[in-house]
């Protein structure tokens, strides 16, 4: 509870951020600890065994009433839950700080089955039920293994959940489609979206840096020009093609990699901690797909250039024979 700007029953100063406040645990005075020292007792002794409380003199802020229904903890002017509209009455608002451990002084949980964390960030879950199953762990631990964009993932994988809709837009899987799974930590779908890449952009890229090749290189790719040129038409089609498909299916790809994960750790017993650091994003992992994508880049051209040197030398000794 926030004592600030309340008045201590015995030096009638009032409290401040700097003030070390202990409360009475039968009535619940505060108290600066010097002057309860001093008193050697609760200022209020009267009220104790009267069933009073103390009160405060300033109206609280940052209350809450709490859903009989679901636990939801709404704000004081609420008259209806906001997640399943029940009734709410001024019985059931709740100080987020009331309840405190008697020997530290520490906040507990006064909505029940809600932690500490959600109830101070009612938006992490936008107004869902944290337990509710997604399909072999709760939407507590999806969240804590999304991590950042919880509230883009979670409405969508909901969806997912309960009517079976697959295609969603995620733009970030349109433009970058290896950055976005390196990042999400789905190393199989980012170097297969980088080979894919690669793959796609290696006529274009032939034709791009042709005065950079060897002669014979340049010579064979300024012969097959037209043909080449119609190949990076196709691939340039495939690709756009294949960006479409992760744009509206990387969603879902990560709602089954999360949930294979999530199903494998609750397995092993992992706690929030563990899901978070296994699951969330790693954007370092952007720099390493990169640097992959650029060497299976270098050995798809040397693998062409190999190719090329041995059908020469194949033709050169075809026509060597036929002498």
């Amino acid at each position: 509870m926030d004592y600030i700007g309340e008045i201590c029953p015995v030096c009638q100063k009032s409290f401040t951020d700097d003030d070390d406040i202990v409360v009475c645990p039968d009535c619940g005075t505060p108290h600066h600890r010097e002057c309860y020292k001093m008193e050697n007792r609760c200022a209020n002794a009267a009220l104790h065994g009267t069933g009073e409380k103390w009160k405060r003199s300033k109206p609280k802020e940052n209350m809450y009433k709490v859903c009989p229904v679901c636990r939801f903890p709404n704000r004081a002017v609420d008259e209806n839950c906001q997640r399943c509209g029940s009734v709410l009455t001024d019985e059931m608002t709740s100080d987020p700080f009331e309840r405190r451990e008697e020997n530290n002084g520490q906040a507990q949980d006064p909505f029940g089955a809600y932690g500490h964390e959600e109830l101070f960030d009612p938006l992490k879950y936008l107004g869902y039920d944290p337990e509710e199953d997604m399909g072999g762990a709760t939407l507590k631990d999806v969240s804590d293994f999304v991590g950042p964009s919880t509230v883009y993932y979670i409405p969508k994988f909901k969806q997912m959940k309960e009517s079976g809709i697959r295609p969603t837009f995620n733009v970030f899987s349109l433009i970058f489609p290896s950055l976005f799974f390196a990042n999400r930590k789905m190393w199989g779908w980012a170097i297969l979206a980088a080979i894919l890449g690669i793959i796609f952009n290696l006529p274009a890229n032939l034709l791009l840096y042709i005065e950079e090749y060897p002669s014979d290189i340049a010579g064979f790719i300024t012969e097959n020009k037209s043909f080449i040129q119609t190949m990076n038409d196709v691939f340039m089609i495939a690709d756009m093609g294949v960006r479409a498909l992760f744009c509206l299916f990387a969603n879902w790809i990560y709602f089954r990699f999360a949930m294979r994960s999530l199903k494998k750790l609750k397995r092993n017993g992992a706690q929030s901690t563990r899901i978070k650091s296994v699951g969330g994003v790693k954007p370092m992992n952007m720099v390493y797909i990169i640097l992959i994508k650029y060497g299976i880049g270098i050995f798809a051209v040397m693998a062409l250039y190999m190719l090329f040197t041995m059908l020469i030398t194949i033709n050169d000794f075809s026509t060597l024979c036929l002498w």
